[in-house]
């Protein structure tokens, strides 16, 4: 297998992509996206089809792992520095997901930020998108103000704050 810093997705089909992923092949971690750069995972995302993307998002052995490091860095990505002063929860709903949606919560408090699948406190806001959508937005590949304004993104609560929330974190780039 080349190495994943090579890789075009665009040569793959929806089966390898996934199993890229999710490091199905030769049973090793050696491609595990917990292994992976975030910025090697956001070209990764940009290069993917929708297919590709909702193939990954569809299969629970990948999509859980997925969405368990990318919550797992946030507290990584978060720049302290942009912290609200307020203690503030920000509840997700990642939609379309084959077990339900998958529900998350960012908490940020006293400057640092946690994250959770348990829902513990009430939300300043919360945000609705499909599993496709989240990928987008939280590898850099998406703009939050278009997907609100498109209907891909639902959002619940203090839209102010909810706009701020790219400037608290590192969002990798491709």
């Amino acid at each position: 297998m080349a190495e994943i810093d090579d890789i075009d997705p665009r040569t793959l089909s929806r089966e390898e992509f996934t199993r890229l992923l999710g490091s199905v092949q030769g049973g090793g971690d050696e491609n595990h996206v917990a292994d992976m750069d975030p910025q090697v995972f956001a070209r990764l995302i940009k290069l993917a089809s929708s297919d590709q993307i909702d193939g990954v998002m569809a299969d629970p052995a990948v999509r859980t792992p997925v969405l368990e490091e990318i919550f797992r860095r946030m507290a990584d990505q978060f720049r302290t520095d942009k912290a609200p002063r307020k203690d503030s929860a920000i509840h997700w709903r990642i939609t379309g997901g084959p077990d339900g949606d998958d529900l998350y919560e960012t908490w940020i408090a006293g400057g640092e930020c946690s994250t959770s699948r348990d829902q513990a406190h009430e939300p300043r806001t919360t945000l609705a998108m499909s599993g496709e959508q989240f990928l987008k937005l939280v590898s850099g590949n998406s703009s939050p103000t278009m997907m609100f304004t498109t209907r891909k993104l639902k959002l619940d609560g203090d839209i102010g704050f909810a706009a701020n929330l790219t400037n608290m974190f590192d969002i990798p780039k491709a």
